[in-house]
């Protein structure tokens, strides 16, 4: 589906003077970093085999997830017991950092880049290299701990998927729409937090005209040829947005049979995408806001968000480890009051993040990834075409 192209100034940026490359690759088994930051590029070797990355992975979500799993409506902590209940998070971040960045000329680099004392916009490239850059911490352990200096919370991080076959260039990051933004959303109502709040915040946004609200049907699995056509249609309404509140099961051994689950226990698998070939209308941006899976990591985040991108999606938000259904519906709640009032989802998604940690001492915003453009935003239209 061709886009139609309108008047309407970029995003500002202007808060963001560092633009930040990593790109990193892999050869006979060894992942070579290339950095590229203030006019200059480093090209160095990163000292992490596969199997360090898995560790390290590991660690991140065994020191991220008490905090994910915890319900808002639980008592939050106060900032004296977040600062110490932060220390094993800001280590393996810390210890991250450093094996990532360890060669003297990254290192230099990237300090460079810390001493400049602004936001930077970081743009990661990989075809298997995946962390929760978000949760990296290059400052000193000696030093008193500040949630301020997780990347996830003082910079704009997007993600590229290197893929052998990509989806098509080209797609603008200005979303046109000329009366409401067309949401669709595809959810599991067996989540207590999807029936008592997700989906009464998006009728709420229905009845008070700020979105146009269309809602998957429950699938039936007993008819699955079937229901996958209807899943396949479901797409071809044009979204703007698109949003998954649903399960999420993940195959260390096949991560094409990574799976989403939605009522009435439907899965869908990254295979099924491509071999149904789903395509996506329109170009929405997808927010997968998948909870309590078992062993979400960000390689199999990335599965969804490239097979969703090779679909046709604009871009993807999604999960990177186990969330609370409570947590995940509050979050995005605060998410789409930004992307509603035209805010760019880089600002968005790092106000919502600051949001949780500076009035609920609650770090689990950084688990949220940006498979996307930051500069991806809603803009109304008339009907010529033009800005409003």
């Amino acid at each position: 589906m061709i886009e139609r192209r309108v008047e309407i100034p970029p995003a500002n940026f202007t808060g963001y003077p560092v633009h930040t490359t990593l790109r990193i690759s892999r050869e006979r088994g060894k992942y070579k970093l290339e950095l590229h930051a203030l006019g200059t590029v480093a090209t160095v070797p990163i000292d992490i085999t596969p199997h360090d990355l898995a560790a390290l992975k590991a660690d991140f979500r065994r020191e991220i997830e008490p905090f994910a799993r915890q319900s808002i409506g639980s008592k939050a902590p106060t900032a004296a017991d977040l600062q110490e209940r932060l220390r094993p998070l800001a280590e393996v971040g810390h210890h991250a950092y450093m094996e990532i960045f360890g060669h003297r000329s990254a290192l230099q680099t990237i300090q460079a880049i810390d001493r400049f004392g602004t936001r930077t916009y970081f743009e990661v490239a990989s075809e298997d290299f995946f962390l929760p850059w978000e949760l990296l911490y290059p400052n000193s352990l000696e030093e008193s701990l500040s949630y301020e200096h997780f990347w996830g919370l003082n910079h704009i991080i997007s993600r590229v998927i290197v893929q052998r076959n990509p989806a098509p260039l080209g797609i603008w990051p200005v979303i046109p729409f000329t009366s409401r933004p067309k949401l669709g959303l595809l959810v599991h109502h067996k989540l207590a937090a999807v029936t008592d709040k997700e989906i009464p915040f998006f009728n709420r946004l229905l009845r008070e005209g700020r979105i146009a609200l269309f809602e998957l049907r429950a699938l039936d699995p007993n008819k699955r040829l079937e229901e996958l056509g209807e899943f396949k249609n479901f797409w071809g309404e044009g979204f703007h947005l698109a949003h998954f509140a649903c399960h999420a099961f993940y195959e260390e051994e096949s991560p094409a049979h990574s799976c989403i689950v939605l009522s009435d226990d439907f899965s869908i698998s990254v295979r099924d995408l491509a071999s149904y070939e789903v395509t996506i209308d329109n170009h929405p941006l997808i927010v997968m806001n998948a909870c309590e899976t078992d062993n979400m990591n960000p390689l199999y985040s990335s599965h969804f968000a490239g097979a969703l991108i090779k679909c046709g999606a604009r871009g993807v938000v999604a999960t990177e480890c186990t969330i609370s259904d409570t947590f995940a519906a509050d979050f995005a709640q605060q998410l789409y009051e930004h992307l509603l009032a035209g805010e760019p989802l880089g600002e968005s998604l790092l106000a919502t993040r600051r949001y949780f940690v500076e009035e609920l001492q609650n770090p689990s915003g950084l688990v949220y990834s940006m498979y996307a453009a930051p500069s991806i935003r809603l803009a109304k239209v008339d009907t010529q075409g033009e800005a409003t």
